[in-house]
């Protein structure tokens, strides 16, 4: 083919990625395969050859693109130019996405740390992330946010819940920017409990944590056992114990993104959105090798037996269908790895998550049966007396002796329209995003319908009836910003009576949490800048759960964190959507009513939060009637 008339394709990843080489690589795996392209990529060879520079003024036929500008892929779209993009964050004005299955990531890290048979986990990431460089796509982090979803479906497979933190968004090419990112991961670190295994969303923020942890003392993986995501090298191995990783598959996301590439070149319609490619593989090192074991029979079939004994009721026979080797060499490697048998492993696996179960009040010896595959409450019991010496009636009451000075009732607070009037902001914030694409959202409309809800469900309703080319991230990220300077602007102000209330419960020594649908680092925000944060360490977000309000997860989530049963805490709202959730999940409510109206049947409603006040909340916080 005469090289004049190949088409020209350009490839733009920032330096501090290492997924351009694997992905370009992927890209000329599929170019082969159908017709060559002549490949662009931004180079500065300091002189030995013509420097390229792709931005808006570029031009070619197509671009496989990290991430992009709004007034980039404006440019491209004005001259024709095809585009993929291969983030989940910044803007695509309609261009599609490759991106990895971000919840899946979570899940095998979530499956990864069962393995490690610890007690406690947590999550990290950055909460926002700022860049001098627009087309780096500076704001909220989307691809965080899927992961920990991710994260928490797979831990609660085993009824675990993470601690979850997101690092404040600072200006990293500040000098010293690196040095507030280590303290504040120092901080988290040591707030954690021990053991720990700790997902960090990305290898970059997993080495400072390594190094972070070096600095503390914390033994790795003994005491914090880490996973990253990305597989980099630079990263993994640039840290002692070297990083556990999720590989990123840079190769098929540039496969896919050239088939895509090449048939937006062909003139065919391409569906917007993001195509999904499928993550499967962990690279455990010693970061998180709680195993130790070096026979790789053993150590496959020891993963199996962790990760299926907490639900299943594994059989020794059933692992010689699992490998090559007879029930007799299973057995003596099994010993030689472990000191005991592939019986006692199974034993010890489910005795453990059977405690761990049994630590959760709220369920009955009948419901944890069925979920472990016992073949009744009665053949549970006796498994838990031969491993334990113990009735699971005796194992609970040790439990409640030793938590006896935990409080026996909690109050549990909205956020959003209880403790401040933030919702007309939320409202601005929503209506002039979408306003800016073309949308039509009305205050009466926001606060009929929207009121309490999550923000990925708020986005996903506007998403339903925008105008066609709508652009959902770059509507996300840009209400997001609105919102932000909006509250920068005008920090957020107490209700009437918040104050008063707050220092009421405290004194009464009733534990205070807060559930609310924002996001977490919203309702950090918030918190801060109004100088109440110090009343609530329990905090569940709607970023943290699979369903928002009216759902009940954010309250259940909120009472586990607590310690103490739904049925024995008052949850005080302003939303019916809001209300619904508490309900729901069993609490007792009180709804702030400032325009009037009338409270729905079992629900306490008053004008404001004084109302509350000289001990009128707690007629109504139920107590232990036990």
């Amino acid at each position: 083919m005469n090289r004049n008339f190949r088409k020209l394709v350009g490839i733009r990843f920032p330096q501090w990625s290492s997924y351009g080489p694997r992905t370009m690589e992927g890209v000329v795996e599929s170019m082969r395969q159908h017709e060559t392209w002549r490949i662009a990529t931004e180079n500065d060879s300091y002189g030995e050859m013509e420097a390229v520079k792709i931005d808006e003024h570029w031009h070619g036929d197509g671009l496989v693109l990290f991430r992009a500008t709004e007034r980039e892929l404006a440019s491209y779209r004005e001259r024709g130019t095809a585009v993929v993009l291969t983030s989940t964050e910044g803007p695509d004005l309609g261009y599609p996405r490759v991106v990895p299955d971000n919840h899946e990531i979570g899940r095998l890290a979530a499956h990864h740390l069962i393995e490690c048979q610890l007690p406690h986990f947590a999550f990290l990431a950055r909460g926002e992330t700022f860049y001098r460089e627009e087309q780096y796509a500076p704001g909220l982090r989307v691809y965080a946010r899927q992961r920990l979803k991710g994260f928490r479906a797979g831990l609660q497979e085993y009824r675990h819940e993470p601690v979850v933190h997101y690092l404040r968004g600072r200006p990293l090419w500040e000098s010293h920017g690196w040095r507030e990112v280590q303290t504040e991961v120092m901080a988290f670190l040591e707030s954690l409990p021990e053991p720990c295994g700790l997902f960090v969303a990305d290898d970059s923020l997993a080495a400072v944590v390594l190094r972070a942890a070096d600095m503390l003392g914390r033994q790795v993986p003994e005491q914090l056992a880490v996973i990253g995501y990305g597989d980099d090298a630079a990263y993994c191995f640039a840290t002692f114990p070297a990083l556990s990783s999720i590989e990123h598959p840079a190769r098929e996301i540039g496969r896919q993104a050239a088939e895509l590439l090449r048939r937006q070149m062909a003139g065919e319609a391409v569906e917007p959105g993001s195509l999904i490619v499928p993550v499967s593989r962990v690279i455990t090192r010693e970061s998180s090798d709680m195993l130790a074991i070096t026979d790789p029979d053993i150590r496959e079939l020891v993963r199996y037996i962790r990760l299926r004994a907490p639900h299943e009721a594994v059989r020794v026979a059933e692992l010689t269908d699992l490998t090559p080797l007879s029930m007799t060499t299973i057995k003596e490697r099994f010993a030689a790895a472990l000191g005991h048998g592939p019986k006692e492993e199974i034993q010890r696996v489910r005795a453990r998550h059977l405690k761990h179960l049994l630590g959760d009040l709220s369920l009955t010896l009948a419901e944890i049966a069925r979920r472990m595959q016992f073949g009744s409450a009665h053949e549970l019991s006796r498994f838990f007396l031969a491993e334990t010496g113990q009735r699971p009636s005796d194992f609970r009451a040790s439990l409640s002796a030793s938590a006896a000075h935990v409080a026996e009732r909690a109050v549990v607070f909205d956020m959003d329209g209880t403790l401040f009037d933030t919702e007309p902001v939320y409202c601005e914030a929503y209506r002039t995003a979408f306003a800016r694409q073309g949308g039509e959202l009305t205050k009466d409309e926001y606060f009929r319908e929207l009121v309490g809800r999550s923000n990925e469900d708020i986005e996903e309703y506007l998403a339903a009836k925008a105008p066609r080319g709508f652009d959902l991230a770059g509507f996300r990220s840009g209400w997001r910003e609105d919102w932000r300077v909006l509250v920068n602007e005008e920090p957020p102000v107490p209700m009437p009576g918040v104050a008063a209330l707050l220092e009421e419960i405290l004194e009464a020594g009733v534990p205070l949490a807060l559930a609310s649908s924002s996001d977490r680092e919203d309702i950090d925000l918030c918190l801060q800048a109004s100088g109440l944060d110090r009343y609530f360490p329990i905090r569940a977000s709607g970023d943290e759960v699979a369903a928002g309000k009216p759902a009940p997860d954010l309250y259940l989530l909120a009472c586990r964190r607590l310690g103490i049963g739904p049925t024995r805490c008052l949850a005080i709202e302003d939303s019916r959507h809001g209300v619904a959730a508490a309900l729901s999940a069993g609490l007792a409510v009180a709804q702030v009513l400032p325009n009037g109206g009338t409270a729905r049947e079992g629900v306490r409603g008053v004008a404001s939060l004084t109302e509350l006040l000289g001990g009128e909340w707690q007629t109504m916080v139920p107590r232990d009637k036990s």
